[in-house]
């Protein structure tokens, strides 16, 4: 089955390399083996540094120690590693490990949410996600070209929009639980800012590539402005916000325990840190 090509015909995005043939469902608008014969898609490649430094940030700011968010971390590293050797081979197996956990990583926060919003669910909860996981990983691994495609942009669409469901739901009930919260709605509004922006510029890089590529006859620029390369930082700047807000909801929602509240690491650097009861009834993180 053919792939989904951004490249709008240019003979620019035809470049043989180490890795080739291309075996990848999509090719992106960024042009082949450009920068190295060894990295198909170099941008792309190295701008995944954004998702690296999201997850080790998440990871070594987290407040608590639960496993559910270390797993979690633990699958954004594997997005972003995923990422770099699918952009730089363009080979199918490779694109698996790119997209697959970015399915896991969704599943998870759709499990932390759920709790949060309705309590502990038991184990029937963890024992569908985990089908859920299973069935996903067998289609989208058996499956190319168009379908394999669409299929996974498809369903990490619609988890996607059942976090963002999920997570405004909690916000309307906490906000009339505690009221407002200005650095929880900053948050929001630079999560929501940095998703609306990246996926803009997705959109473009791979329904316009032909207009921006900046070598076909059509294009209206001299030079490629590597729109998914900034999809990537973009989309990592909304992932570590939404994750922030995933974490503050993790706890705003428990009767017992710990109070989240925002911090400021370097004074722009969203963290959510944990107020504890002291015996004395003050206030200590």
């Amino acid at each position: 089955m053919a792939p989904v090509v951004a490249a709008g015909g240019s003979s620019a995005f035809d470049k043989l390399g180490f890795w080739s043939p291309n075996t990848a469902s999509v090719d992106w608008c960024e042009n082949n083996y450009v920068v190295s014969y060894y990295v198909a898609e170099y941008w792309n490649t190295v701008s995944n540094l954004a998702c690296l430094t999201a997850a080790y940030l998440g990871f070594y700011f987290f407040p608590g120690n639960e496993r559910r968010f270390k797993l979690l971390y633990a699958t954004f590293i594997f997005v972003g590693l995923g990422s770099m050797f699918f952009h730089g081979t363009l080979r199918h197996k490779m694109q698996l490990l790119d997209e697959l956990p970015m399915l896991y990583s969704a599943t998870i926060i759709m499990f932390i949410l759920i709790e949060a919003k309705h309590g502990p669910q038991g184990q029937w909860l963890p024992l569908l996600l985990t089908a859920w996981i299973a069935t996903t990983t067998y289609i989208f691994s058996t499956a190319s070209g168009h379908l394999q495609f669409y299929t996974f942009q498809s369903t990490y669409t619609i988890l996607q929009f059942g976090m963002i469901n999920l997570l405004r739901v909690l916000h309307v009930q906490q906000r009339a639980l505690r009221g407002p919260q200005p650095d929880v709605s900053t948050l929001i509004r630079r999560a929501f800012a940095s998703a609306l922006f990246a996926v803009t510029i997705w959109l473009i890089d791979l329904k316009l590539c032909e207009f921006v590529n900046g070598v076909g006859s059509k294009s209206v620029l001299k030079f490629n402005p590597q729109l998914h390369a900034w999809w990537h930082v973009f989309s990592a700047c909304a992932l570590y916000h939404a994750t922030m807000l995933v974490v503050y909801y993790h706890y705003d929602t428990q009767t017992q325990g710990p109070r989240p509240f925002v911090g400021w690491w370097m004074g722009c650097v969203p963290i959510i840190r944990l107020w504890h009861q002291h015996p004395k009834g003050k206030l200590v993180y």
